[in-house]
């Protein structure tokens, strides 16, 4: 099966006169986006056979085009993002192997800064392409109304390739095989069968997982995928009123800043049936204000790595339920349908229920490995026997995590945010948590600091967004419930977090700005 055929071709089919994109004020059918496609589809078999095309592109017509048309031709498509820096984008272009570059020409793209313009320039000089697309050159010149005929399903090639930081500094290529995002669209959908033609959210950068549930998930059901403009992504709950969304989908940061902000109001978004969330912690305090705004919505989080293809557990927020309501963070719940979790000690048995240990995952959304990185792949995939389980290949996710009975799987953190303070063992996460509590607001960071010459810290500093408490006041709260190695030397206020492209909390960015400061003097 191909991830097409399965979603937005058998849609086409069915029902073409149903909207399928909306997008930079206008409304494609079906059938006019798949007349789009097929142009381009035509265009591409003029190319080298099998080769990956890099889509430099934002939210627009070309970039959703360009990703159909890839995956109807079984052709890996690699997302580039014009806002990373040039370097970083040459360089996920080198890596990826891309011999095809799709750029994104339309007028309101060739309006932003002159420095995206140079960025396309240089891409487009790649030695490595064989042929660069823009708009007019594929897509609105050449619109195929008949059928295109579909190559040979290749469930073994790599329905797209994404890239995240690694810890040399050099972006982590991770292939995501056709055949494993056939087994999300099937799985996730098992698990939540969405009626046909809802409005459905795309809040994520093509360069984060998450937006191929935003599309393919989408015309899987035969919806309409509703793309926000900048401006609506300032303001997302009034691009939900407005577009009259039916299914949400953010990181948990976006609903806790509509939270902070006060714009989650008691049934202001009526008009959503599904909320999802995913790619970070989900306070429980934002579930109780989302549910009381949606009060609609079937409210769902999501966990998963991009190794595992976008998302492999799902726990569902009944608000009948007290038990998860007593915890601070919601569960990531139980795996999908025939995928496997497993929580695991050091010795590399299964953690007792209760106790925590590292998470590892396994069945058909499994990726590969990583591009051409053997070693890291071994590291991270190995091969390992459970009692009673018939999976035999594991990633190690890095997450630390716990079995909770009835409430399946809950995230604790990463294991590489443990850090020693002073020779004792301290959970960053542990401390957010407590600094969330004490400072009674969602938005806040924690960083140990000042380094050391022996690598190690000697204390923590805090980061919250506009507390409306005295950062003293803050820090009496928390040494009422943090051992003294725990506690925050100082707490810095912030007009907001700095967020990555993916809308997760940028610990970089944090941590640059404590360097170039210097200051750790205590509150």
């Amino acid at each position: 099966m191909n991830p097409y055929s399965i979603s937005f071709g058998r849609a086409a089919t069915a029902t073409p006169n149903a909207p399928a994109l909306v997008v930079q004020g206008n409304t494609y059918t079906y059938a006019q986006l798949h007349a789009r496609v097929n142009g381009l589809r035509a265009a591409l078999r003029r190319c080298a056979p099998s080769a990956s095309v890099a889509i430099y592109a934002s939210r627009s017509l070309t970039a959703y085009v360009a990703v159909l048309a890839c995956a109807a031709e079984s052709r890996t498509w690699v997302p580039l993002n014009p806002s990373f820096p040039a370097a970083r984008n040459l360089r996920m272009l080198t890596l990826s192997g891309a011999r095809i570059l799709i750029v994104d020409e339309e007028a309101q793209y060739l309006q932003q800064e002159q420095h995206q313009q140079q960025q396309a320039a240089a891409l487009r000089q790649h030695p490595a392409l064989e042929q660069v697309f823009g708009l007019q050159d594929s897509i609105t010149s050449e619109l195929v109304t008949g059928a295109v005929h579909d190559p040979a399903p290749a469930n073994d090639h790599a329905a797209y390739l994404l890239f995240t930081s690694g810890t040399t500094g050099q972006p982590k290529g991770i292939p995501v095989a056709a055949a494993c995002l056939v087994a999300y669209l099937q799985n996730f959908s098992a698990l939540y069968p969405l009626p046909s033609g809802l409005r459905c959210s795309q809040m994520f950068d093509l360069t984060f997982d998450l937006s191929v549930h935003d599309m393919f998930v989408c015309w899987y059901h035969g919806g309409c995928l509703v793309v926000p403009t900048a401006t609506d992504l300032l303001m997302p709950l009034q691009f939900v009123r407005r577009q009259a969304i039916d299914v949400w989908f953010s990181v948990p940061s976006m609903a806790s800043l509509a939270k902070q902000s006060g714009l989650l109001r008691p049934g202001v978004l009526p008009s959503l049936q599904y909320a999802f969330f995913c790619g970070e912690a989900l306070p429980v305090s934002t579930v109780h204000a989302w549910m009381a705004a949606a009060p609609n919505a079937r409210v769902v989080n999501l966990y998963g790595p991009t190794e595992a293809t976008i998302a492999i557990t799902a726990f569902e927020m009944n608000p009948q339920d007290p038990r998860w309501q007593t915890l601070s963070v919601a569960p990531i719940g139980t795996p999908y349908p025939g995928q496997f979790a497993k929580v695991v000690d050091a010795e590399g048995n299964e953690a007792p229920e209760g106790e925590q240990g590292e998470l590892w995952l396994a069945g058909s959304q499994l990726t590969q490995g990583y591009l051409a990185d053997a070693e890291r792949t071994t590291a991270a995939f190995v091969n390992h026997v459970f009692p009673h389980c018939p999976a035999s290949r594991w990633y190690r996710t890095g997450d630390c995590a716990l079995q909770q009975g009835e409430l399946g799987l809950v995230y604790v953190g990463r294991l590489d945010r443990q850090v020693k303070i002073n020779g004792y063992r301290v959970e960053l996460q542990d401390v957010e948590h407590h600094l969330r509590q004490a400072a009674a607001t969602e938005l806040v960071a924690v960083l140990p600091y000042p380094q050391r010459s022996d690598g190690l810290y000697s204390s923590i500093v805090g980061f919250v967004v506009q507390p409306a408490l005295a950062t003293q006041t803050i820090c009496d709260r928390l040494s009422e419930h943090l051992p003294a190695y725990m506690q925050i030397v100082r707490i810095h206020t912030l007009e907001s977090l700095p967020l990555n492209a993916n809308g997760k909390v940028d610990y970089a960015q944090l941590q640059n700005w404590l360097n170039a400061k210097g200051d750790h003097a205590s509150t």
